[in-house]
């Protein structure tokens, strides 16, 4: 009776485990389609499931996001990718800092800023560069009716040239003020907090002019640019790498073509940041060299989403950097031979930052 028992129970044991393996369906394939699946190239990959901080809902960070992540699960149906509004370039490498998203849209300065420890970051984010896309914009907009044709006219002008999720403005307003010879205190500087506080500002007429963060032909620029009652300023060009010298890395020199916005006839130099896709250190290579080849792979469906999407290229990628490649990205730019000798001494350079 005892060994009945004991068979009966090592029988249901034996059961439980083999059914177990073959999973809910019974069938021992199921584990392995969990684990692998086909992509459009009919490569075998794992399943991936990762997290992208992005800018708030409806920005061109969102946009740019979202539909990143609809072309990469329709090409890559193993790769899972979740979208979060995190709310802006600093806030998106806090993020990443605190394991809430494992990729982020940011601007190349809080990229920087992360990656070395700059504030606001107490300490350095172990984060890396997968690819570059559109620049953002620094203008200064202007009432026609301030007499201000120049930043040498700033002088007892009330400027909008602060705002505390972009510390980059402040930096260019100081910088720019100290380049042109005029006192921070004979200037009357606001802080705003965002994009239609300005507008609301320069339309009312509370100010003269503001530091507008913009990509270029965003829809709120060209909208008050079409407006008589406003302009552009040019920054001298014997003047801006001076400037640019007072300056982190991550900013550079843009001009904004003539005729980009009405009224506008002539070419426009101003400040820019680079849009970045980035990634934690830790992320596995085999993800984020994944992603790498299916957003460029699928480059004229990527390149749709959105006005600023076109500037995503491999080219620019590998333009100026100011934060090390991740080993990911670094595999598919090897493999269709872009990534070329310069670029390890420039990866190496960055590497010890």
């Amino acid at each position: 009776m005892k060994k009945q028992f004991l068979f009966v129970v090592m029988f249901i044991s034996t059961l439980s485990l083999l059914l177990s393996a073959c999973g809910p369906n019974g069938n021992q394939n199921s584990i392995k389609s969990s684990a692998q699946t086909s992509n459009s190239s009919g490569e075998i990959g794992k399943q991936t499931s990762v997290r992208i901080g992005t800018s708030s809902s409806g920005s061109p960070f969102y946009t740019v996001g979202v539909g990143l992540s609809n072309i990469i699960s329709k090409h890559d149906p193993g790769y899972n990718m979740t979208v979060e509004p995190v709310g802006g370039s600093h806030p998106n490498v806090f993020a990443l800092a605190t394991d809430r998203v494992d990729f982020a849209i940011t601007n190349s300065l809080a990229a920087e800023d992360g990656f070395k420890g700059i504030t606001p970051f107490e300490s350095k984010v172990d984060i890396r560069l997968v690819a570059q896309g559109q620049a953002s914009v620094r203008q200064l907009i202007v009432r026609k009716d301030s007499g201000i044709d120049s930043p040498s006219n700033l002088k007892g002008k009330t400027i909008i040239g602060k705002r505390p999720a972009m510390p980059e403005i402040e930096q260019i307003m100081d910088a720019v003020l100290d380049e042109y010879g005029v006192a921070k205190e004979d200037v009357k500087i606001i802080s705003t907090t965002d994009s239609p506080e300005v507008i609301e500002a320069l339309e009312l007429g509370t100010v003269d002019g503001a530091f507008f963060p913009a990509s270029l032909n965003a829809a709120t620029l060209s909208e008050l640019l079409s407006d008589e009652e406003f302009k552009l300023i040019s920054f001298e060009e014997e003047k801006v790498d001076s400037i640019l010298e007072k300056l982190p890395k991550a900013v550079h020199k843009f001009v904004i073509p003539g005729g980009t916005y009405s009224n506008q006839k002539k070419d426009v130099t101003a400040f820019a940041l680079n849009t970045y896709l980035v990634a934690k250190r830790e992320l596995e290579d085999d993800a984020v060299y994944r992603l790498t080849k299916t957003m460029f792979n699928n480059y004229d469906e990527f390149s749709a989403l959105h006005s600023s999407a076109k500037d995503w290229t491999v080219e620019h990628s590998l333009t100026d950097p100011v934060i090390p490649f991740h080993a990911g990205a670094i595999k598919y730019y090897q493999e269709i031979k872009a990534w070329h000798p310069e670029m390890d001494v420039i990866q190496q350079t960055l590497e010890t930052q």
